[in-house]
């Protein structure tokens, strides 16, 4: 069990006079979506990450990137996204290695025999010794005593005073603990996570699709809120960060990465080579034929070629 913290105020401890904001309140404007496409390799090799750890690295790097080109927002033709998802991988669960290995079909969802408190502590350390390495962050427990796995983080510039929370980073909203996100987003938790230009980070998100399994079945105005949030047509929770291990039912691996504002690559089994390159992230059954057709081999017997007869293409880890 995930212990049982008192919910955070991102605004401060005193949460003094600070009015929920509603969700009437105007949001950027959306940020139009690539459309997929596979494209020949255009930028020079660079080998994906080997471990956890290096991952990690490259998140903090994209992290960096990303509250840059915010400063430099009101120069730029197309603003940068606000509200952003990053996938870390995670080692092998009881297994003393920091390397990244495949971890099934679903990836990130596979399970823990701790359950999401196991999960969450590792999370956790990647996060505060990686991702937010060198960052003025202060961890602010659990969202909820209900929100298992949900840890929050404040991010500040250096000076301090209120105005420097720019970001907050928050771990594992999920399908069932949708309901604390949503109170995260309207500023319930503290006003400042619903100014606009505030810079939300989701890592290892666990809602599927864009909202249509949030909650229970009879909560029909949480799924409104979560489709309307969730929405594609936003513009936001855009992957920023990805570095996952995946393998064709061939049995042949390969590496997923993408770091913000690049294109995805997926690699060869060694890291040496760019076997596809698209503008949005490619399906399992996408990659699966790239990593086929790169070694050479053909699908294993009885596969089936139309992913959703044997996989949850689209309810994997978001």
């Amino acid at each position: 069990m995930a212990s049982r913290e008192p919910p955070p105020s991102l605004a401060g401890a005193s949460r003094r006079a600070l009015a929920p904001v509603g969700l009437g309140l105007p949001r950027p404007r959306a940020r139009p979506s690539l459309r997929a496409r596979s494209s020949p390799v255009r930028a020079a090799f660079r080998a994906p990450p080997r471990t956890c750890s290096s991952a990690t690295a490259e998140a903090r790097a994209v992290l960096r990137a990303l509250r840059e080109a915010t400063s430099d927002a009101s120069t730029a033709s197309t603003p940068p996204p606000r509200r952003v998802r990053i996938e870390l991988p995670l080692p092998p669960a009881d297994r003393d290695t920091d390397d990244i290995v495949y971890l099934g079909l679903h990836g990130q969802a596979a399970d823990w025999s701790g359950g999401m408190a196991q999960r969450f502590r590792v999370t956790k350390r990647l996060v505060e010794d990686g991702m937010l390495d060198g960052y003025d962050r202060e961890y602010l427990g659990l969202l909820d005593r209900d929100a298992d796995g949900m840890g929050v983080w404040k991010v500040t510039r250096s000076g301090g005073g209120p105005e420097s929370h720019d970001a907050t980073v928050v771990t594992h909203p999920a399908d069932t603990t949708f309901g604390f996100f949503a109170k995260l987003l309207r500023g319930e938790y503290g006003a400042k996570v619903a100014d606009p230009d505030h810079l939300i980070v989701v890592v290892n998100a666990f809602w599927s699709g864009a909202g249509e399994k949030v909650g229970q079945p009879w909560e029909l105005g949480l799924r409104r809120e979560a489709r309307r949030v969730l929405s594609p047509e936003t513009g936001d929770w855009e992957k920023v960060y990805c570095a996952r291990r995946t393998r064709s039912a061939a049995g042949v691996e390969g590496t997923l990465v993408r770091a913000w504002p690049g294109p995805w690559r997926l690699y060869d089994a060694e890291g040496v080579r760019t076997v596809m390159e698209a503008e949005t992230e490619p399906s399992n059954r996408e990659m699966a034929e790239a990593l086929n057709k790169d070694a050479g081999v053909r699908e294993a017997a009885g596969f089936n070629r139309d992913a959703s007869m044997t996989s949850r293409d689209d309810d994997v880890i978001t």
